[in-house]
């Protein structure tokens, strides 16, 4: 899709290069009809470049397992994930549809200051608490909520971007290659699953680019 975006904007470059030229040509020997013919044909021109599907840009959604990627940044870096860089990063010139942060309320401490922040620059965040088991053991696992999500809006969007290293979501972009939409993973490569970089269409290491400093 960058490759593409890329020709398309060489193509219009060209193209205001011909009008250019065009209008340099004839703007001393024109008449108020010859302008006049001339700015409608290059109305028209714009709207076929505007109308056309080989212009539009990439729809994307994003979903964001913040946990996943807490534990990597703070293992790797020792440091926090800046969670606008990611956004920035991934979007580029594609179309953002949505993007989701998925988050976990620990027994002790709050959250909210945190999801709040995240609502500022754009996400929709979702928040569990952690589940005690009877055994003392502790458990909040998003996986199943991000697929729901996933397979709400696949519909509506040319890309599902996952910002997680776990494999447990194998299956899921399987599922979502099986549907003819591309899958991209972003993540730390360290801390990210083999198959999961593997079955994606493109896996983009994340490092000190979204590191919060």
């Amino acid at each position: 899709m960058q490759n593409n975006t890329i020709h398309n904007k060489e193509i219009i470059n060209n193209i205001r290069q011909c009008i250019k030229q065009e209008m340099q040509q004839y703007s001393s020997v024109a008449t108020k009809d010859d302008c006049k013919m001339i700015f409608n044909e290059i109305h028209s021109l714009r709207e076929l470049i505007e109308s056309s599907t080989i212009f539009k840009k990439e729809k994307l959604a994003l979903f964001v397992d913040s946990q996943n990627l807490y534990y990597s940044a703070r293992m790797g870096y020792a440091a926090k994930v800046n969670y606008e860089k990611l956004l920035n990063l991934i979007t580029e010139n594609r179309k953002l549809v949505k993007a989701y942060a998925y988050i976990v309320q620990p027994p002790e401490g709050d959250v909210k200051p945190f999801a709040t922040s995240l609502e500022r620059i754009g996400y929709i965040v979702k928040t569990k608490d952690v589940r005690t088991r009877s055994d003392g053991s502790a458990k909040a696992n998003w996986d199943m909520s991000i697929a729901l999500d996933i397979l709400g809006i696949l519909d509506h969007v040319d890309t599902i971007v996952l910002a997680s290293g776990d494999g447990d979501f194998v299956p899921l972009v399987d599922f979502i290659k099986a549907k003819n939409k591309r899958v991209e993973i972003f993540a730390f490569a360290e801390n990210t699953a083999y198959d999961l970089k593997e079955k994606a269409d493109k896996f983009e290491p994340l490092g000190e680019n979204v590191i919060l400093t």
